[in-house]
């Protein structure tokens, strides 16, 4: 009696409680609340030169400028998706002279929408001065930053420290990152 009771109820009844136990009910309407907050990391600008390229023909450069046109601040996803920009800028200098690096942002029209300063400090002995700044776009200069289309980076040597000449030694290097902070409500 005891081997039919285990072999046939015994199962029956786990069975049951399997089939009765506490289950939560699943709300398959929450992926329409859904956002998504991804961060993306982008190289954006990169500047080597030697000492020796700012003397050209016998003359010391004082002003290097340079610009990228860049049409990715305008482009739908950017605009409509990316709710703050961080620039993490890099100056790396072994030249015995101090450079104001300038970095300006201008629209379709030619018009500044934003810009900023750093300052790279001489290296008296050519060994690498690191100079790190950060830039926050978010509010109006986001949208600054959304309306521009063109990057112009200005280097601008200062006085002070050796002349530079064809035998001047080191270099300067800018890098920089941009990480662009989006928000993407699947709702919508």
């Amino acid at each position: 009696m005891i081997k039919k009771f285990l072999k046939y109820t015994l199962p029956l009844i786990i069975f049951c409680l399997f089939m009765s136990s506490c289950t939560k009910q699943v709300d398959f309407n929450q992926a329409n609340d859904l956002v998504l907050e991804p961060i993306v990391a982008s190289d954006l600008i990169f500047f080597n030169a030697d000492a020796t390229e700012f003397f050209v023909d016998n003359t010391e450069l004082v002003t290097v400028r340079d610009s990228v046109i860049i049409d990715l601040f305008n482009r739908d996803f950017f605009v409509d998706y990316v709710v703050k920009a961080e620039f993490v800028f890099k100056v790396i200098n072994s030249i015995n002279r101090s450079s104001n690096v300038t970095i300006e942002f201008f629209d379709i029209n030619n018009q500044k929408r934003h810009g900023f300063s750093l300052m790279a400090l001489a290296s008296p002995n050519n060994t690498d001065i690191i100079t790190t700044h950060t830039e926050i776009f978010e509010n109006q200069a986001l949208d600054d930053l959304k309306a521009s289309n063109k990057v112009v980076l200005t280097m601008q040597v200062l006085a002070g420290g050796d002349p530079l000449n064809d035998n001047t030694p080191g270099r300067v290097e800018l890098k920089s990152k941009g990480l662009f902070y989006t928000s993407i409500d699947v709702s919508e």
